[in-house]
């Protein structure tokens, strides 16, 4: 809990997924992260903060690109469904590529926000790992189905 550094991955070889997560402390006191996952296109992928493991009331980061369009959203899980958009979005440098069938975000955010939606990096928090399910550019906001 106390590092500057972390990253973490999974490999599933029945499938061919792959998702891979790092962090870094920056010296502004913000963390920098960079999610990266193998999946079919127009698929989204994200990363929530939980005190409790568990979706509801996880401060959630989705985002997607389809080669033309991207979304990056800061968004609280109030339920075990899609996490509506967080009124305040506390991300900053928020960045999207797809390489070679790997979809990658990247984005910024402060330790403490102060938003109520954002939950603290101040102390050891649970992180959850999502990705798949599709993502839809035309609606307004995008949407992140179910995965």
């Amino acid at each position: 809990c106390n590092g500057t550094l972390g990253s973490l991955s999974c490999d599933n070889t029945a499938d061919g997924t792959c998702y891979t997560a790092s962090y870094a402390v920056q010296q502004d006191d913000s963390v920098t992260f960079t999610v990266s996952a193998r999946t079919p296109a127009n698929t989204w992928v994200g990363l929530g903060v939980s005190d409790d493991q568990r979706m509801p009331n996880s401060d959630v980061v989705l985002g997607a690109v389809d080669g033309t369009n991207s979304f990056i959203h800061d968004r609280f899980a109030n339920s075990q469904s899609e996490p509506p958009i967080d009124p305040s979005q506390d991300i900053r440098g928020a960045s999207a590529e797809r390489v070679d069938g790997v979809t990658t975000i990247t984005f910024n955010r402060p330790r403490n926000s102060g938003d109520s939606n954002d939950i603290s990096l101040d102390e050891c928090r649970f992180f959850l790992f999502a990705y798949g399910g599709l993502a839809n550019f035309t609606a307004v906001p995008p949407i992140a189905e179910y995965h």
